[in-house]
């Protein structure tokens, strides 16, 4: 039970979350500012282990405030719409 239980988190936390939410607003954010060289860093694999581990950090910590944000945007929409 707790492989399953840890084999969902990481799923649904890390991969969807995370690394949805944060690859694609980072690559949304470099097409939109025609940043061809951001979005073609974000794609490319990284030549060394710091790069990558760089690289990590800042899809996680971009598509954990994408998260937030959208849930928060959410919740003001239907606090708007019942009041």
């Amino acid at each position: 039970m707790d492989i399953i239980g840890e084999f969902f988190i990481e799923l649904i936390f890390r991969r969807i979350i995370v690394g949805v939410f944060g690859f694609y607003t980072l690559l949304a954010f470099y097409k939109l500012t025609n940043n061809q060289k951001g979005a073609d860093w974000l794609n490319e694999a990284a030549a060394h282990e710091g790069e990558e581990f760089g690289k990590g950090c800042l899809i996680s910590i971009v598509g954990l405030i994408s998260f937030t944000s959208l849930f928060m945007l959410i919740g003001y929409v239907v606090m708007l719409i019942t009041n």
